[in-house]
């Protein structure tokens, strides 16, 4: 039997609503609905769960669904989050990046300059590419504090870059007058 048929048998043995196992599982109602119909599959942990959670074995779970089967010894392997991939992947990228301008003698100063530009760029490429959605759903009010902070960090020093030319010139120009 596959697991969706024993997930929506059990749960309907338990006289449980879809909603109370996905609440039970901190999970959505279309996560339960998606296994229990087929489209997905439930991870280990959750698989675990939710056998904790109707008193059967792993075995009477998932015996027959070979598919999940597959999936499980998968599941052995280390995967990263998006976000552990994102942070780890940048450090190693940091490393490299620093180790290119003290071993070429860049200065500072243009480092500075391309930085601010490339931030804010891939900043708004960043921000473009999120499901915006799902995004505002999984903010809280520390989240929103945090992110106009990296924001305000973001943009001042861009700013001060593209204006700081322009007031270093009007002043000169001041002066001469």
């Amino acid at each position: 039997m596959k697991i969706g048929d024993q997930l929506q048998k059990q749960r309907k043995l338990h006289h449980m609503s879809q909603n109370e196992l996905a609440e039970k599982l901190h999970l959505t109602r279309q996560s339960i609905s998606k296994w229990e119909n087929g489209t997905t599959l439930p991870s280990f942990a959750n698989v675990i769960a939710i056998s904790e959670i109707f008193g059967v074995s792993l075995d009477e779970l998932i015996k027959g669904d070979a598919a999940l089967m597959d999936k499980l010894k998968d599941d052995g392997k280390i995967r990263l989050t998006k976000l552990e991939t994102i942070v780890i992947t940048g450090l190693v990228f940091v490393a490299i990046a620093l180790a290119i301008i003290y071993g070429t003698g860049i200065s500072m100063d243009d480092v500075s300059d391309w930085m601010s530009g490339f931030s804010l760029i891939f900043f708004i490429l960043f921000a473009n590419s999120i499901n915006r959605k799902k995004f505002n759903e999984s903010l809280n009010k520390k989240t929103v504090i945090f992110g106009i902070l990296l924001l305000v960090t973001i943009l001042v020093p861009f700013i001060i870059g593209i204006f700081s030319g322009f007031l270093q010139e009007s002043i000169r120009l001041q002066k001469n007058v």
